[in-house]
């Protein structure tokens, strides 16, 4: 292959839970396109792989209605120009990881230019407004959705699709190796250990850390041996988390880790976690888990009028039932959080329960994400090797 004839792959993660998916999928279009170009807006594992990021990925990271709209401006700025260099290069394809209300305008325009246009994770038509799919048809040539359930839903507006499993469970190991992940974090092998994911969103941690951290100081109480380990995105979010473990967790034996999220929550015995990714990441290791989130108060109400699911978890959207506790909004108090973390901690039960739903789930998603969908992008950008 000339150098004239390896293929640019263009790409727009907006959040963490995506640049591990785009990273993913740079492996394996690198092992077939050696020589390969991978260029758009990344995060640090895409960046790791080779990636050429034209702008920080956090300025995308904003989350909820009202936070969006604070941050429009710029948000718009950063498309439009990101729109026009893309035209300019002309890349074999585009992929839009995520990011839905940032990244479907991009591959409109892509698209309607002769670019082939590709979205890796569907929106959650399944959970709210599934009629956004009579759009999406005209934005897209395909989209990658990472659960079973998904499929029926563009089949119905004849939008190609793939099933393509979640790469979270073809990175998890079926065991995890906590011996191993508290040696690297330096833990104590015995302690009873609580991570605290309080997101992976600036909004999310501005939001929940104060209130993750009020939950572990009632916790401490309770447990006096407990330690608290937190992953952190990156340093603003490590500052931010920082800044509350300061005002109101003096006391608490609590660490915090530069990313590593695999490793802290392999090495916890329970975990408080915020929705989306995390969620799921934590169910894929079979670590119990209580959900609580708080969301800006109008981002709140308007979700809440659209939504059509009863959850917002991921592993009680797959289990189609309430195996994680989910306090939101007025019930994500550090009292009732603490409450049902220490429920969860004293019924061996609800443990067990949580842990035989998280392996079937395990099961059904394993598939080789990556190559799959690899290998659809392939197909529908009509690739050459």
């Amino acid at each position: 292959m000339t150098e004239a004839e390896k293929p640019v792959f263009a790409m727009i993660a907006g959040e963490a839970s995506g640049d591990l998916l785009a990273a993913g999928l740079i492996k394996s279009l690198k092992r077939r396109y050696s020589g390969a170009r991978f260029i758009g807006i990344g995060g640090p594992r895409m960046i790791a792989e080779g990636f050429e990021s034209l702008y920080p990925m956090e300025k995308l990271s904003v989350m909820g209605f009202s936070e969006v709209l604070k941050h429009l401006p710029e948000l718009l700025k950063i498309r439009k120009e990101i729109i026009q260099t893309l035209l300019q290069l002309k890349p074999n394809v585009f992929i839009g990881i995520d990011a839905p209300d940032f990244n479907f305008k991009v591959e409109e325009t892509l698209k309607k230019s002769g670019i082939t246009s590709v979205h890796y994770v569907g929106p959650s038509v399944w959970a709210w407004r599934e009629k956004r799919l009579n759009k999406i048809k005209h934005q897209v040539d395909g989209v990658l959705v990472l659960f079973p359930f998904e499929i029926p839903y563009y089949d119905k507006y004849d939008i190609p699709v793939k099933f393509v499993g979640h790469p979270l469970a073809n990175q998890i190991p079926e065991t995890s190796d906590v011996q191993d992940a508290r040696n690297t974090l330096r833990l104590p092998l015995e302690a009873n250990i609580t991570g605290l994911m309080p997101g992976s969103r600036m909004s999310e941690i501005n939001m929940m850390a104060e209130v993750y951290v009020k939950a572990a100081v009632i916790l401490a109480k309770i447990y006096p041996d407990m330690i608290f380990i937190v992953p952190c995105v990156h340093d603003k979010a490590r500052q931010r988390i920082q800044e509350a473990v300061d005002k109101y967790g003096k006391e608490l034996n609590v660490h915090l880790f530069d990313r590593q999220s695999d490793k802290v929550i392999a090495a916890s015995n329970q975990l408080i976690v915020t929705s989306g990714t995390a969620t799921l990441e934590v169910a894929l290791h079979k670590k119990p888990l209580v959900l609580a989130i708080k969301l800006h108060q109008i981002s709140y109400w308007i979700m809440k009028s659209l939504a059509t699911t009863q959850w917002i978890g991921l592993p009680n959207i797959l289990a189609q039932r309430s195996i994680v506790p989910e306090l939101i909004q007025q019930d994500a108090t550090p009292e009732k959080i603490a409450h049902a973390l220490g429920v969860l901690i004293s019924t061996p039960e609800l443990r067990q329960q949580q842990i035989e739903a998280f392996e079937q789930q395990y099961k059904q998603l394993k598939q080789n994400a990556s190559e799959l969908a690899a290998d659809a992008i392939e197909s529908w950008a009509d690739l050459k090797r």
